[in-house]
C-alpha cells in the first residue's frame, strides 16, 4: 500500500473525501494536503479538518511560490512541506524531489497553510493596484503591509510570524501579487478595469479561490477584532460598492503603527 497520499481537492471537498478515506486507507498511512482554503465553520484550515476526520493519520500541508504552468515547463522551483511529524517531512521531501523541483521543511502548519490562503485575497488587491496603474511605491508598500496583516493573523492563531519570512509567505505572496499567471491577480485587473465580480470571474474561466476566502477571513477578523485594513478596504470594494481610489486613500490615513509589530510589541497594529 501507500506510504504516503497526497490530498488535492477543492476546500469544500476536503470533510467529505476524509470521511470517505476513513473506510480505506491502511493505519498510519501520511496525508499530504495542497489545498488552499478555510472552511468557514469553526474557521478551520484543510489539515485541522483533515486531522480530526483521519486523527490515526499523520498530517502535512505544501504550500509556496508554485505556478502549476511554470512547474510544468521545469522552472527551478521549491516549495515548504510543513508537518509535526518527521516521517511525513521525509516521505515529501523523497516523493517530490526532481532536479527542477525542491522541498524545504518547516512545523509550523498554521502559518504555511495561512500564507496558501491569505495570498490569494492580497494578490486581488494587487492586481487592483495593477489595473489602476499605481507606481512601483504603492505596490512595495500594499506587498509588505500584507504580509504584515498575514503573519498578524497566523499569531493570533497559534503560528509563528517569522515562517512569513520564507518561501511560504513572502515567496508566494511576492509571485502570486506580481505574475499574470495568478487568476486572483487577475481578478483584482479585471475589477479595476470595471468589470464586475461576476463578469470577471466568468472571464478567467477558472477558480479565484481569493473572493471566497476573502469573505471568510474577514467575517473571522471582525469577530475576533484582528486589523487588517487592507483585508478590510477589499471587502468594501468587492461586497460593500466602495470605490476603490476613495477606499485606498482612506486606508492610508489610518493610525500609523510600527514597521515590524513583532519588534514593537506594544504599538498601534491599526495599519
Amino acid at each position: 500500500g501507500a506510504d504516503l497520499v497526497l490530498l488535492s481537492v477543492p476546500s469544500r471537498a476536503m470533510d467529505a473525501i476524509c470521511q470517505a478515506l476513513a473506510k480505506v486507507l491502511a493505519p498510519n498511512v501520511a496525508l499530504l494536503s495542497t489545498t488552499k482554503g478555510i472552511r468557514s465553520e469553526g474557521f478551520q484550515l484543510m489539515s485541522q479538518i483533515i486531522g480530526q476526520r483521519l486523527p490515526s493519520h499523520p498530517v502535512g500541508v505544501l504550500s509556496g511560490p508554485n505556478l502549476a504552468h511554470e512547474i510544468a515547463t521545469r522552472h527551478l522551483t521549491a516549495s515548504v512541506v510543513a508537518s509535526q511529524s518527521p516521517q511525513v517531512r521525509q516521505l515529501a521531501r523523497e516523493a517530490f524531489a526532481t532536479k527542477y523541483f525542491r522541498l524545504y521543511s518547516s512545523e509550523d502548519l498554521i502559518s504555511v497553510e495561512l500564507g496558501g490562503a491569505l495570498k490569494n485575497i492580497y494578490a486581488i488587491a494587487a492586481g487592483l493596484a495593477d489595473g489602476l496603474g499605481v507606481g512601483q511605491n504603492t505596490k512595495a508598500l500594499l506587498i509588505t503591509r500584507a504580509l504584515a496583516e498575514m503573519s498578524r493573523l497566523s499569531a493570533h492563531m497559534g503560528g509563528n510570524p517569522l515562517s512569513f519570512l520564507g518561501l511560504a509567505g513572502v515567496g508566494d505572496l511576492y509571485v502570486t501579487s506580481v505574475s499574470p499567471l495568478s487568476r486572483n491577480f487577475r481578478i483584482g485587473q479585471a475589477l479595476a478595469q470595471g468589470h464586475s465580480l461576476e463578469s470577471a470571474e466568468s472571464n478567467l474561466g477558472q477558480v479565484a479561490e481569493g473572493v471566497n476566502t476573502l469573505r471568510v477571513v474577514y467575517e473571522q477578523c471582525q469577530r475576533d477584532d484582528i486589523a487588517m485594513p487592507i483585508l478590510t478596504a477589499l471587502y468594501e470594494v468587492i461586497f460593500g460598492g466602495k470605490p476603490v481610489r476613495q477606499t485606498a486613500l482612506q486606508m492610508m490615513q489610518a493610525a500609523h503603527t510600527s514597521d515590524v509589530e513583532f519588534l514593537m510589541p506594544g504599538a498601534n497594529s491599526a495599519l
